[in-house]
């Protein structure tokens, strides 16, 4: 199932960007710009630090002035660099302290587990040898699960924090099975970059393991997160493909000093898709005067119709019908070969017929992806035991947050 997942999120990479000759030039992953005018955060020497722990040694990098507030990527795909936009503006008040994950960028992948007790103690490692404040503290995703263990096993160290894309979570919730071939594929740019930070580029493989393994044991509950007291400002998008809104409703519930805040039209990278939204919550829970920050005219995700794409091709990887629903309205058509699909009644029978020629599991290549505005398009290829598909295209037209046009056509051989 994973492996038709990540070739269904494939993407065409600029040839411009295999030609890029700036050392420092840095993107995130899967962003469309690479970046070659702004500081090259999780590698800039000016700003970088080592700090040996029992294992490894961490790489983090220091900006700006004031109060200790530390920000902590993503996990796997994330970096230092993705947080580029958070960094220029806290850097503004605070004195910034971004941290690379064991395994990610500079820092070294260790011999230990890589759970989320162990990046809490990296983390704390870190702040013993910068400051003896309590600090602020930003987490995404992988980085917000250290954020919750952080301030769980050493409360003293954390004064607040924002999470973002973190919530309640079970064992057996995140089952991730990544491979090195398949995310070269996704953005082979950007993991050539990270190859070359890494001080260990042959252990990347087992990276992914190390995380996969620590998620899919994670538990995070009510019982763990009554032990979290400093003020918390639990966020996510409002189109997350990993946490239910309800889960991070829950979360904030669940503890006991804690905000909750939903950013409209995003995913799971927020920040990154709706950052004045996440700025101005985020400003408003730190006392933080708005209109003294000036934002980019950027987005790094494209825009909502990628948003809107990816979430439909993560659900057609999964062959998940409610998810795929979530995309379309009553009103919304898919124009076949066969005749118009109309209201979401005829669009659940027509995705649960064609599973039965693209199963999960099926080989599933991306041969050409484009969008322009509201309408996107893309050209596939598919293998599966019931049918072969040499040639598939498919348009999109979206309407606000959904698919109101769909156009799909093949030419297959059944088996």
């Amino acid at each position: 199932m994973k492996k038709i997942l990540l070739l269904l999120l494939s993407v065409i990479i600029l040839p411009a960007y295999s030609q890029q000759k700036e050392s420092h030039a840095m993107k995130s992953f899967m962003s469309n710009t690479l970046q070659t005018t702004t500081i090259p955060y999780g590698n800039n020497p000016s700003a970088g630090h080592y700090k040996n722990v029992d294992d490894t040694k961490i790489y983090y990098e220091i900006y700006g002035s004031g109060k200790p507030l530390v920000i902590l990527h993503g996990g796997i795909v994330g970096s230092t660099y993705e947080m580029a936009e958070l960094i220029d503006n806290f850097s503004k008040r605070y004195q910034v302290i971004a941290i690379s994950t064991r395994g990610h960028g500079k820092s070294g992948i260790g011999t230990k587990p890589h759970t989320y007790e162990q990046k809490a103690k990296d983390v704390v490692a870190v702040l013993n040898e910068v400051t003896k404040d309590s600090v602020t503290v930003f987490g995404f995703s992988d980085g917000g699960y250290t954020g919750y263990c952080l301030a769980s096993l050493f409360p003293a160290r954390v004064k607040q924090m924002i999470i973002l894309g973190a919530a309640e979570t079970q064992p057996g919730d995140y089952k991730i099975n990544l491979k090195v071939s398949d995310m070269m594929k996704i953005d082979h740019v950007y993991w050539e970059q990270q190859l070359k930070l890494m001080p260990e580029p042959d252990r990347l493989q087992e990276m992914f393991d190390k995380v996969s393994d620590a998620t899919a044991k994670m538990q995070i509950s009510k019982d763990f997160f009554s032990t979290i007291k400093c003020p918390v400002l639990v966020m996510a998008g409002n189109h997350d493909q990993f946490l239910t809104t309800q889960r991070v409703v829950n979360a904030s519930k669940m503890i006991p000093n804690a905000e909750l805040a939903i950013i409209p039209n995003a995913t799971h990278a927020a920040f990154l898709e709706n950052f004045p939204a996440v700025w101005a919550t985020t400003a408003s829970f730190l006392k933080i005067p708005v209109d003294t920050i000036q934002f980019k005219n950027k987005t790094t995700m494209n825009n909502t119709a990628e948003q809107i794409l990816m979430h439909h091709l993560v659900a057609f990887g999964d062959n998940n019908l409610n998810e795929i629903l979530k995309d379309y309205t009553e009103q919304s058509v898919i124009m076949t070969p066969q005749g118009p699909i109309k209201g979401l009644g005829e669009i659940r029978e027509f995705f649960k017929v064609f599973f039965n020629v693209i199963p999960t599991g099926s080989s599933f290549s991306m041969k050409q992806k484009t969008i322009n505005g509201n309408v996107a398009y893309i050209v596939w290829a598919s293998k599966s035991n019931t049918a072969e598909i040499p040639f598939g295209t498919d348009t999109f037209v979206f309407e606000g947050d959904k698919i109101k046009y769909h156009t799909v056509a093949d030419f297959r051989s059944e088996k």
